[in-house]
């Protein structure tokens, strides 16, 4: 392969990895309001869950690319994020939903950063 090949493939490379997802903080912990409001919405979800669903956000989400911003990604569109991504990251399917609702609620909640 040529130089200016391999420059080329390497720049569309890097260009094609940046900005998806876009990258963003871990959200703080879910509030209590919004905590009762996840419980109301997806009947299993607990304090527990919502906190299980966010240390395994912090822990598994940045292994492949960096942590993405939660509220830059349509709602509609992460519940088939995350069980694609619950599938390459080898969560339980609990593990996956307890991320979905931590991510979901997460977005609702003005407190998370």
């Amino acid at each position: 392969m040529s130089n200016r090949l391999v420059s080329v493939l390497a720049v569309l490379l890097a260009t094609a990895s940046c900005g998806y997802p876009k990258s963003g903080a871990v959200p703080g912990p879910i509030s209590p309001t919004t905590e009762a409001s996840a419980a109301s919405r997806w009947p299993g979800a607990t304090p527990e869950s919502l906190r299980n669903g966010r240390e395994l956000f912090e822990a598994k989400c940045n292994d492949c690319h960096g942590h993405p911003d939660v509220k830059a990604i349509a709602e509609d569109k992460w519940p088939g994020i995350v069980k694609r991504m619950g599938g390459k990251a080898k969560l339980t399917e609990v593990q996956t939903q307890d991320v979905l609702h931590f991510v979901l609620a997460a977005r609702s909640d003005t407190t998370a950063k």
